[in-house]
């Protein structure tokens, strides 16, 4: 079944349930984002630290400190705008992969260091945290294969 207007079709129900899911999709990516930067900068000096001892990170841990939360909030703000969400969704899986590449590197390093990636979600163990990041992954793959730009 589809909506229509003057005999030009505006939508099918399947392009609604593609654009219900990409939108479904940003918004968990923008929750998840906003909640972590807002975790991150919470205890901003605790975050800098962790990262410091970081053996990937180490001498570069107040940028990044800085970027990670920056980033997280900047791609928010790309996946709320219309015309950036597809950039945004991009970006959220780009980062997505770049924690995870990074989870799976501090898994196999024998690193004992904890996990400050905010709140509730530091309490996850590294493969759980994996495993979490992974799922994200595959919502963004996901959202981006059915995007429709308005």
């Amino acid at each position: 079944m589809e909506i229509t207007f003057n005999k030009r079709r505006l939508l099918t129900f399947a392009d609604q349930s593609k654009e219900f899911f990409s939108d479904a999709v940003s918004y968990l990516f923008i929750a998840l984002f906003i909640y972590t930067a807002a975790s991150k900068l919470a205890s901003f000096e605790t975050f800098e630290q962790v990262l410091s001892r970081s053996p990937l990170i180490g001498d570069y841990s107040t940028p990044i400190a800085w970027a990670i939360p920056l980033a997280e909030i900047a791609i928010s703000t790309l996946l709320i705008i219309p015309i950036t969400k597809r950039k945004g969704l991009y970006l959220s899986l780009l980062l997505m992969l770049l924690f995870t590449v990074y989870l799976i590197y501090m898994l196999y390093s024998g690193s004992q260091l904890p996990c400050h990636c905010g709140g509730v979600i530091s309490s996850m163990s590294w493969k759980g945290h994996v495993l979490f990041n992974a799922g994200f992954i595959v919502l963004g793959l996901g959202g981006l294969a059915v995007y429709r730009e308005r």
